[in-house]
């Protein structure tokens, strides 16, 4: 099984912001996307079909867990 990692422990500097502006770093993560426009409240327009493409995706790669192969780089 995947290692959960706690990313506001492990990424104190991105999560706690100063008091004062600085340049921070972000490291390099695989994320998955969408990229599109529409009215998020029209039923069956682009934003919304976007939106249940992205969570299908993302549920499919989340539940992979739970069978013998995981992703690649995959972290929950």
């Amino acid at each position: 099984m995947a290692d959960v990692v706690d990313y506001k422990k492990k990424y104190k500097e991105l999560y706690l912001p100063k008091t004062e502006p600085s340049l921070i770093k972000i490291p390099e993560i695989t994320f998955v996307a969408i990229e599109g426009k529409g009215n998020p409240n029209e039923d069956n327009g682009e934003y919304q079909t976007a939106l249940e493409v992205l969570y299908g995706i993302q549920y499919t790669i989340k539940m992979s867990k739970k069978r013998t192969k995981i992703p690649t780089g995959y972290i929950d």
